[in-house]
């Protein structure tokens, strides 16, 4: 199959080597050069623009930062899409924006989905991130080829937009999570109990959740977290600031309250400010062990 790739980031750049290595033929395109002279040593082409790539597919993937970056992607490739031309959106965005997306790229003929991620960088180089898919069924049906080689799980959620929908919801309960094991954290290494026994019981109690298995946010009880891993970033802070921004408008939109999420925010901004933003989302634990003295 001929497949695009436009964003080769931390996630792009494993989901497109996992295309290669499945024996696609993949063109690329990224606004930065290493990624792509990255892609290109593995056996990509190198589409020049979003516009070249689309030129060179029958399927692309878009997997950039944020909604502005989507619609310029697609301002740049609708004068050459088609019918039989198919649009995946992998990035996290407004519901509403990629709403527009679809209807855009129907307009000429070929198909969109909107299919964010979930697994974070770990699980894009693993090749086994969960994809939540708004779109029709039967596009889904015939572009997941160009999907299965970095998906452990695709599931299809809806009409245009619902896969954004799912994957904020998805996002303010995972930034919910990592609040509250900080907070646990920080009363824990205060109260000298011991981080091992600690993520003993959690991980056996009603405390679980992914926050605690995977980012308890001490160095060395879980080898792999960011906290073990000089807080290297697996989803960066920036990032998760970014999604729950989203999540809190589309809160608004909807008229849903969404206080939990806006405590979530407000961490993540005061780590942004102690300029954590490009480290690992998990870093909001250092601005909470800070003041408790358990830095």
């Amino acid at each position: 199959m001929r497949i695009g790739f436009v964003g080769l980031g931390a996630m792009g750049l494993p989901m497109a080597g996992h295309l290669i290595e499945a024996g696609h033929d993949v063109t690329v395109a990224s606004r930065s050069r290493g990624p792509i002279d990255a892609a290109l040593a593995r056996g990509a082409k190198d589409g020049g623009s979003p516009r070249g790539v689309a030129e060179a597919s029958d399927v692309v993937i878009v997997c950039v930062p944020n909604s502005p970056e989507v619609v310029e992607v697609v301002d740049d490739m609708l004068p050459v899409l088609a019918e039989g031309m198919t649009i995946v959106d992998c990035s996290t965005i407004d519901p509403e924006v990629e709403r527009a997306q679809h209807v855009r790229v129907s307009d000429t003929g070929a198909r969109y989905l909107d299919a964010p991620l979930s697994g974070g960088t770990a699980g894009a180089h693993k090749g086994v991130l969960t994809l939540m898919v708004g779109g029709d069924t039967a596009t889904l049906a015939e572009a997941e080829p160009a999907l299965a080689p970095f998906s452990g799980l695709i599931v299809h959620v809806g009409g245009p937009g619902m896969g954004q929908v799912v994957k904020l919801c998805n996002n303010l309960i995972y930034a919910a999570q990592m609040t509250a094991t900080a907070e646990a954290t920080a009363m824990a290494v205060k109260s000298g109990v011991d981080m091992r026994k600690l993520f003993e019981v959690l991980t056996h109690a009603t405390g679980d959740c992914v926050a605690v298995r995977t980012r308890l946010p001490v160095p060395g009880v879980v080898p792999e977290s960011p906290a073990s891993n000089d807080w290297q970033p697996g989803f960066m802070t920036d990032l998760m600031a970014k999604d729950l921004d989203l999540a809190l408008a589309y809160a608004a939109k909807t008229g849903v309250p969404a206080a939990t999420t806006a405590t979530a925010r407000q961490m993540l901004g005061a780590a942004q400010r102690a300029g954590y933003g490009r480290e690992d989302f998990s870093a909001v634990a250092k601005v909470v062990m800070a003041p408790a003295g358990t830095a």
